[in-house]
């Protein structure tokens, strides 16, 4: 029995989530779980888009960076009440840890003196994500038995504790006076410390040095970034296990070309379709069961294709009569994710040979529903044509710069794979020449030719 207020309505519910530093899949089990199940998402600017987007809830930005409020702490505070009042599941999904330098505990202050139910889901924090990531240890038998986590704000304020390592988080404003304030504490100038810019993401970068050699920096610093002062650096490699990754960003569909522990798969910011085209979402959404077959080319067609079906207040159960094939490993991963195992998954390696392929499975004569990006992929339309195959392409997601402006810094990308023309213009769209160290890789001749024409080879 649900709980109810006096004035009858259903009581919401409020997840504090940590999502981690910023690579999504340090996102536990138990956060998945809870922000599945969610009504809304209201999240902070360092928390991916990649991550937000495989989530169906409405999602709400309340981004905050020093001197840059999207929304101030108590408009925050008050949008998480007003949701929780009207009966939903609210997930807050922060950064990092709710509980370490997070606001956590004042939002779990305003729930408990609301009344409002409310769970507690720990994540990764930054201090923790940075040590792995640049393969810092925070602690080390005979040199570092402690460890003290810090901030760089209030300047007036800055701690030294009395312990082996120091960890400073937002230090991009304040670098200069957590140094010096370690020099007056006594602090060696030979002491090792690291910069962590970025930490766990694909731009990481790591700037290293004596306190001495850091104090007399004169280059700003992009937010976020933390700081590590201790013994332990003594043992720190110039290159470590994430710096070594080829980062790869696949400009569009994943055709698993790429094995995760070969490379970084970097992908560009996307959401759902809105406005207009979600009423063509829903049309033929809604009519599922008059398609025979449902084809997959790359896991984010599948994980918009469920939201969607999702929003029309449908489930499994009303694909019970569509044939489910995959192209690719990417998509037939989803697939499982999901629930589903595909009734036909074959190989998409961009070789031209779709057609073969899909006439020896036998797909000819159906009535086939293609989800994909808004921008789609011409190549895999024709082939099924071809077969003389009804075929709706369903443009579920669009890439864009998402609403916290987040965009991908492509002097940290090693290549690019464009697995469509689509994808290039699309990719054009977006930026407007490629940097010569870059490799570009094309699946297709016309997606080659596409490339020569935009870009000039």
């Amino acid at each position: 029995m649900s709980r109810t207020t006096r004035a009858g309505r259903a009581k919401g519910y409020v997840y504090l989530i940590g999502a981690g530093p910023g690579d999504p899949e340090l996102l536990t089990l138990k956060a998945e779980r809870a922000l599945s199940g969610a009504d809304v998402i209201l999240y902070d600017d360092l928390v991916s888009s990649q991550l937000v987007g495989r989530f169906a809830a409405l999602k709400i930005y309340t981004g905050k960076r020093k001197g840059s409020h999207h929304f101030e702490q108590d408009a925050i505070n008050e949008e998480i009440l007003r949701h929780a009042r009207e009966g939903k599941k609210v997930a807050r999904l922060k950064g990092g840890d709710p509980f370490v330098f997070g606001r956590g505990g004042e939002e779990l202050e305003i729930l408990r003196k609301n009344g409002i139910g409310y769970e507690i889901i720990p994540g990764i924090t930054a201090a923790h994500g940075a040590s792995a990531y640049a393969e810092i240890p925070l602690t080390m038998r005979h040199l570092s038995s402690s460890v003290a986590f810090c901030t760089g704000h209030p300047v007036s304020k800055i701690q030294v504790p009395d312990a082996d390592t120091l960890v400073y988080y937002m230090v991009a404003s304040s670098l200069h006076e957590v140094l010096d304030a370690a020099k007056k504490q006594g602090r060696s100038d030979s002491l090792k410390g690291a910069i962590v810019l970025n930490a766990t993401r694909y731009n990481q970068k790591v700037i290293s040095g004596t306190l001495k050699e850091l104090r007399q920096r004169e280059e700003p610093l992009s937010s976020p970034a933390l700081l590590i002062l201790g013994g332990t650096l003594n043992h720190t490699l110039a290159e470590n296990w994430y710096s070594r990754k080829r980062r790869v960003l696949l400009a569009g569909g994943d055709s698993g070309c790429y094995k995760s522990e070969e490379c970084l798969k970097v992908y560009l910011p996307h959401k759902p379709v809105e406005g207009a085209r979600w009423e063509k979402v829903k049309k033929y959404l809604l009519d599922i069961e008059s398609f025979t077959v449902l084809l997959f080319f790359d896991a984010l067609s599948v994980v918009y294709f469920f939201m969607a079906l999702g929003r029309c207040r449908k489930d499994l159960r009303h694909l019970a009569g569509c044939k489910i094939y995959s192209a690719g490993e990417a998509a037939s991963e989803e697939l499982r994710n999901q629930g589903v195992i595909a009734d036909c998954s074959f190989d998409n390696d961009g070789s031209g040979e779709l057609l073969a392929r899909l006439q020896q499975k036998g797909v000819m004569h159906e009535s086939i529903l293609l989800p994909a990006s808004t921008l789609l992929n011409d190549y895999p339309v024709e082939e099924l044509k071809a077969l003389q195959n009804q075929v709706t392409a369903l443009g579920l997601y669009s890439y864009s710069a998402t609403e916290n402006s987040e965009s991908i810094d492509l002097d940290c990308i090693d290549e690019i794979y464009f697995s469509s023309p689509s994808s290039v213009r699309n990719f054009r769209k977006l930026y407007l020449a490629i940097p010569e160290k870059i490799t570009v890789t094309t699946a297709t001749d016309g997606c080659e030719a596409e490339y020569q024409k935009l870009f000039g080879g």
